[in-house]
């Protein structure tokens, strides 16, 4: 065996012999191998608890009534910010997709005149193409580069929200990344949309913002006049505002916006994170509408606040009438299970990419080929369709029977239609106006243009293109929404609906306008395939100005999703299942309230003492790739600690004197003296005390010149506590003893809780050097600031590399009472399944310590054992055990 194992054993305890000695359940419950469930290596849980140890405690002290006043003054400046930058970045984007476009259909409309006389206009088609690709490649490369840049990132943020660490996700690099390649993949001709990398981009610019210093490493030596922000718990928070702005921007709502954040994308909610989020939103809005408004030429008229503008809606013989309901409830169930059908397709064509391209080799450069092939393939099918299969129909001035200006009628085309310059005897074709303009001016036409717009076969083929292409689109390497896509496979939906009622009349439902049942339509097939309600509604209020819009859309809504969740679950939580990531829902499922703490709890914990050895922590870091180590004693069946266990492994010393002031200092009649104080002074006291009598010994067996001098104190190690295949050893007079809960309990070998200490905790102090000599008091070990200790900053150091750690260092000893937290979340092994999953969730923790009534430490909850694949195979075995 060798040494890194033997040490892996020795400092790796299987808690289930010591908890359950004496026990009837001699059963071990079998659970999925962690490598068939879910990627432990790729993700870890963020920071949200709070570390109440010794630095933290003085870091506080340290704070003036001008010091929170100062805090809280600073949300309220970097929310502003947040919300300005999240606005300039939608307009950066408007401004820069109109020039792209701009000059792709400029050169398109020269090729095609140049061909139409010759009668080659087929011709054209390799211009459009050629931007396309061009286009398409650019955005195809920047994911290349950096693989978060692909997508909308919407599932990504949900997760880091829900408290999921995931690697470089918000990082300038990636958030420049998903700038440039939404650009290109909108101006490309994608059915993609910029609603959700806006989402994204906000929340990166909020997590910029309040952590500066980190988002920019070259400004670390610089200070910055908020360094109050840097912790994932208020991070989070920021994060949080930066998203609701980003969905504020992209549809000038800023109210849909927050419910947006606060629907999907947080899991951690409070009143006064409202009103941040809604302060920064109305920035995000109010900063887009000014720059778009000035950019269109009506400074400071503020008529654009966001990048999708549905136009004006009649009220001229009202919008919908009450019998309509039955009609709107229809269309969101079939909503919902077309919605529905839409993520079960998507599901497997992200299983074949994953399964024929991601894993193959050269993965990057077939997935490139992949976009080039989609873009191909969405460019030729509207181009042959609109130059076979389009309808050339008259201009009429006229949206939802109402008389307007040409605005909308002149963003038509009229490709492939015969060539005139009277507008009022035009045509224009109604394929290429569905597929050539782009996705946001498309939809504003469904809803806006009247009946005599679209044909039925334009319609109906439209439909089914879109449908089949954009389910094929969402996942391909380029950067992507998905908000545009199902609003305008909805409002094609919606106004086959009309066009039905349109020619078959039922007098119980009076004519209505289209712009209403193409609304619903979006309504319906969005909620189907997102599955929200509330923010859904608000957004599709505020983007329509018409309030009176809000109960139709809500029962759709609310419809859709009851019919969606029947067969799956929505796109985004879908992905997040797909990507295997270990995401907590609000609750557990019902079907898992049968088991309990003990049942999913990890029992292989690798554990630290008050007072080691620092070679002995240098070797538990080379050995496990744990994030956390409960700082523990050992207690023998007398209640009273280990004696003499004070070796490189397990280096600490105690005795019957120590104990009785250890059991003291735990006890509830004495919590004066801090827990921390009394392990680091009474260790160090006899560790002086023995060391002092081994030496006396020595020196007078040296003086008689006796063969045999004394031995150092006998030396315990953990593996001989526990045998290696994890029973319990025995010790001898050890009888069972009254447990709290009024159990009996056999407490041989049990290892009393005192903290947890972080494994970037612990790599800092080592970093730090803060040790001190074995011959030395535990005083002059050198304490490090609560800033010292946050060094480094999302990206602690958690390798050992870099420590430089010699010999003679390891023979020094380590006091890690002052940096453990002292009072971490605890629960009872007995604890039903959905307290321990409210528990962690709720209180956003990283490791759950699972004890029982006496204080015994029997195992610890991480993400990954509440994961739900995990829970369904515990259950089974549990069930089959039974059975």
């Amino acid at each position: 065996m060798s040494d890194s194992y033997q040490m892996l054993e020795s400092e790796s305890i299987n808690l289930s012999s010591i908890s359950e000695f004496g026990s009837t359940n001699t059963y071990t419950l079998p659970s999925p191998h962690p490598d068939d469930v879910l990627a432990k290596g790729e993700y870890d849980s963020l920071d949200y608890d709070v570390c109440y140890n010794v630095p933290y405690k003085k870091h506080l002290k340290s704070y003036t009534a001008f010091t929170y006043w100062h805090v809280e003054a600073m949300r309220w400046i970097l929310v502003a910010i947040i919300g300005i930058l999240t606005g300039l970045a939608g307009f950066g984007i408007l401004f820069s997709m109109d020039k792209l476009i701009e000059l792709k259909y400029e050169q398109f409309n020269k090729a095609y005149n140049y061909f139409l006389p010759r009668g080659t206009v087929v011709l054209g088609l390799f211009v459009l193409l050629g931007f396309n690709a061009l286009y398409a490649m650019v955005s195809a490369m920047v994911t290349i580069v950096e693989p978060l840049a692909g997508g909308s990132g919407v599932p990504e943020l949900i997760c880091y929200l829900n408290g999921i660490k995931i690697p470089h996700i918000i990082q300038i690099r990636a958030v420049v990344a998903k700038f440039v390649g939404v650009i290109f993949s909108t101006a490309a001709g994608f059915y993609v949309g910029q609603e959700g990398p806006m989402f994204y981009i906000g929340a990166v610019i909020g997590s910029g913002v309040s952590q500066l210093q980190s988002f920019l490493p070259g400004l670390q030596k610089y200070p910055i006049p908020y360094p109050y922000f840097r912790c994932d718990r208020e991070k989070r928070d920021f994060v949080s505002c930066g998203a609701a702005a980003g969905v504020a921007a992209a549809f000038g709502a800023p109210i849909g916006g927050t419910l947006f954040s606060l629907e999907e994308g947080s899991s951690f909610w409070n009143q006064s994170l409202t009103w941040r989020t809604l302060f920064c939103s109305l920035f995000a809005t109010f900063t887009f509408n000014v720059a778009s408004s000035a950019y269109n030429g009506y400074p400071g008229e503020l008529g654009r606040p966001g990048l999708v503008n549905f136009g004006t809606f009649p009220v001229q013989g009202g919008l919908w009438r009450t019998q309509h309901l039955i009609i709107f409830i229809l269309m969101g169930a079939i909503g919902g299970a077309f919605g529905a059908l839409f993520n079960s397709l998507n599901t497997h064509v992200a299983f074949w990419r994953n399964k024929f391209l991601t894993k193959r080799k050269w993965s990057k450069v077939w997935r490139a080929v992949e976009a080039l092939l989609i873009i191909t393939a969405t460019t030729l099918a509207a181009y042959l369709c609109s130059m076979f299969l389009g309808s050339c129909v008259p201009r009429v001035p006229e949206i939802n029977n109402v008389t307007i200006d040409y605005e909308y009628l002149n963003k038509t085309h009229a490709y492939f239609c015969p060539p005139t310059t009277d507008l009022k005897v035009s045509y224009h074709n109604d394929f290429t106006t569905l597929l050539f303009n782009p996705g946001e001016l498309a939809i504003t036409q469904l809803y806006q243009l009247g009946q005599s717009a679209y044909s039925h076969m334009t319609l109906v083929i439209g439909l089914i293109l879109y449908f089949s292409i954009a389910c094929w689109t969402l996942g391909v390497a380029v950067a992507s929404g998905l908000f545009v896509p199902t609003l305008l496979i909805g409002a094609i939906y919606g106004r086959l609906v009309a066009l039905l009622f349109t020619n078959y009349p039922v007098s119980f439902f009076p004519e209505i306008p289209t712009a209403t049942f193409a609304l619903i339509g979006s309504a319906a097939f969005m909620g189907g395939v997102m599955r929200m309600t509330i923010s859904l509604t608000v957004i599709l209020i505020e983007t329509t100005q018409q309030i009176s819009y809000g109960l139709p859309i809500m029962i759709t809504l609310m419809v859709a999703k009851w019919v969606g969740d029947f067969f799956n679950s929505g796109i985004y939580h879908t992905t997040i299942h797909n990507k295997q990531i270990p995401f907590l829902d609000e609750k557990a499922p019902d079907q898992l309230s049968s088991l309990l703490a003990e049942d999913i709890m990890s029992e292989n914990v690798s554990f630290l003492y008050p007072i080691t050895h620092v070679g002995s922590l240098y070797q538990l870091l080379c050995t496990t790739t744990h994030s956390a180590f409960p700082v523990v004693t050992p207690f023998t069946s007398q209640g009273r600690p280990l004696q003499n266990v004070t070796n490189k492994h397990v280096p600490a010393l105690y005795s019957d004197d120590f104990s009785l002031t250890l059991k003291k200092a735990m006890s509830n009649g004495d919590d004066t003296v801090p827990v921390h104080n009394s392990l680091r002074a009474q260790s160090q006291r006899f560790i002086r005390k023995k060391r002092s009598t081994f030496y006396e010994a020595n020196d007078t067996y040296k003086k008689r010149k006796v063969r045999n001098p004394p031995k150092r104190p006998t030396e315990v190690t953990s593996s001989q506590l526990f045998n290696a295949d994890g029973s319990d050893h025995k010790i001898p007079n050890s009888e069972p003893v009254e447990d709290r809960s009024g159990g009996r309990e056999n407490k041989q070998g049990c290892l009393i809780l005192h903290g947890i200490l972080l494994r970037s905790q612990l790599v800092q102090l080592l970093t730090k050097r803060s040790f001190f000599d074995s011959e030395k008091q535990s005083n002059t070990q050198r304490e490090l600031s609560h800033k010292e200790m946050m060094e480094g900053y999302p990206r602690f150091k958690t390798n050992i590399d870099h420590l430089g750690i010699d010999e003679d260092d390891k023979d020094k000893l380590m006091d890690v009472t002052l940096y453990m937290n002292p009072c971490p979340y605890t629960i009872s092994n007995q604890a039903p399944l959905p307290q321990v999953f409210t528990l962690f969730r709720t209180m956003g923790l990283r490791h759950l310590p699972v004890v029982k009534a006496s204080g015994v430490l029997v195992g610890i909850i991480t993400r990954h054992d509440l994961a739900h694949e995990k829970l369904m195979g515990i259950l089974k075995g549990k069930q089959r055990i039974a059975f």
